[in-house]
């Protein structure tokens, strides 16, 4: 058993490596003619497809490598100019809210500054002034009532 495996092994490493190993051959034939080989036929469009195929297929991938690295590239584009417009508006608006509080600022600053203004001395005189004479008011009152 171990023989005839090796024996198969053997024949389709030789199979194998003869096919590996033919260069090919080219003949032209006119019409009707045979060939010292067994061969495969093709007409001049079909022989000229053959011949072309790879840089067919060069160009074809070049192409596409292009088309796809420019679909990329307007992604990535697209991409940016969403991401700026974004830091825009984020900026705007960040620029809007730093005015709004400076303006908050500026008038609470005021009312301070007008409530500082006040003359404390005339308060408490107006104060007292109107203390005695909610006092004396209401002494009167009383008195009056009491006759």
């Amino acid at each position: 058993m171990w023989i005839k495996l090796l024996q198969i092994s053997a024949l389709s490493l030789s199979l194998h490596s003869s096919v590996l190993a033919s260069e090919g051959q080219f003949a032209l034939v006119p019409q009707g003619g045979k060939v010292p080989f067994e061969a495969t036929c093709f007409d001049d469009v079909a022989t000229a497809k053959l011949l072309t195929w790879k840089e067919l297929l060069v160009e074809e991938m070049k192409e596409k490598c292009s088309f796809e690295k420019q679909k990329i590239i307007l992604e990535k584009d697209l991409d940016f100019e969403n991401l700026q417009i974004t830091l825009d508006e984020t900026s705007f608006r960040y620029q809007a809210e730093l005015a709004a509080r400076d303006n908050e600022i500026e008038k609470l600053r005021d009312i301070i500054k007008r409530s500082n203004r006040a003359n404390i001395p005339v308060i408490i005189v107006i104060s007292t002034a109107v203390g005695f004479g909610i006092g004396a008011g209401t002494y009167h009152i009383i008195l009056s009532s009491e006759r």
